[in-house]
């Protein structure tokens, strides 16, 4: 569900701090112990930061990492909480919708502090750094260009990609069935490809942000863009907007159908998975806690 970290500078703080929770329980707290370094060396590979503008910006980025240990890291540790819980019970259409908005109210929350700490540092780039990162955007749209542009038998895309989901399932799981099987096949050739109007979506709005960039807005302006395109998604064209909740209707349905299949052993490895990431995420907190959250404030 997250976008590719080298090729999207606008939500890397935000990949970053969620990819965390996919990345496998024994490495979350190393990743996450050193997300300073890892987020310092993304920026300035794709911008080319200056030792002045990294000393001006890393108190940002401090306080920044500060925040979210303390006030997200307990909806993340509720998050794998919650879902442990559910799948040990197993589970059903209402589980899945309140995970799933949980899971959209912490993209939420993670995205506007993506917005707050990008644009300082946004607003301080020179002419050459703005260059610098229009040329990887437009960079970026070409090799999906070129991606979308090769011919591709239907059958062959639909096989790949229910090896994709496959492999993420057994992430969780454990090894899959052939009914298993059967079932990711069958819900991933209904789920909707958008992957080219994804892009041609984001080429977009790197253009107007580089056009911001160069007529000099303030780090104010920089995050009300942010803010408007990655929380509120607000001029998000209909297709896609219909598009994203038929993606989010199939993700659920999905995981209803595999839970109803799962052998003993494979809801242990799921449950086992669940807990060690909240625990992980516990751990991570100076004064652990679970937030507070609900399906209906999800």
């Amino acid at each position: 569900m997250l976008p590719n970290l080298r090729r999207h500078l606008a939500i890397a703080v935000l990949a970053i701090f969620v990819a965390l929770a996919l990345a496998g329980c024994t490495r979350v707290r190393l990743a996450y112990n050193t997300a300073d370094l890892f987020i310092t060396h993304y920026v300035e590979s794709n911008i080319g930061l200056t030792s002045a503008q990294l000393a001006n910006w890393r108190p940002t980025l401090d306080e920044a990492l500060a925040r979210h240990r303390r006030d997200e890291l307990p909806y993340l540790a509720a998050f794998f909480d919650t879902a442990w819980r559910e799948a040990r019970r197993g589970l059903d259409e209402r589980a899945v919708d309140c995970l799933l908005g949980q899971f959209q109210t912490i993209y939420r929350q993670h995205a506007t502090l993506t917005a707050a700490v990008l644009a300082p540092l946004l607003a301080e780039a020179g002419p050459q750094q703005i260059d610098r990162l229009e040329r990887q955007f437009r960079e970026d749209l070409e090799e999906d260009a070129a991606h979308h542009a090769r011919p591709q038998r239907t059958e062959r895309s639909a096989r790949n990609r229910a090896k994709r989901y496959g492999e993420s399932a057994e992430w969780w799981i454990g090894p899959l069935n052939d009914a298993q099987r059967a079932i990711i096949a069958e819900i991933t050739a209904e789920i909707p490809d958008t992957a080219e109007r994804w892009t041609i979506y984001r080429y977009r709005k790197q253009s107007e942000l580089i056009g911001l960039l160069r007529r000099g807005a303030d780090a104010a302006t920089i995050e009300t863009f942010l803010t408007d395109w990655m929380v509120e998604h607000r001029d998000l064209p209909p297709d896609l907007r219909r598009i994203r909740e038929e993606v989010r209707t199939g993700i659920g349905e999905l995981l209803v159908r595999l839970d109803a299949t799962f052998s003993a052993e494979q809801r242990t490895h799921f449950t086992q998975r669940l807990k060690a990431l909240r625990d992980d995420f516990m751990t991570l907190q100076r004064q652990p806690r679970l937030a507070p959250v609900h399906c209906a404030d999800a």
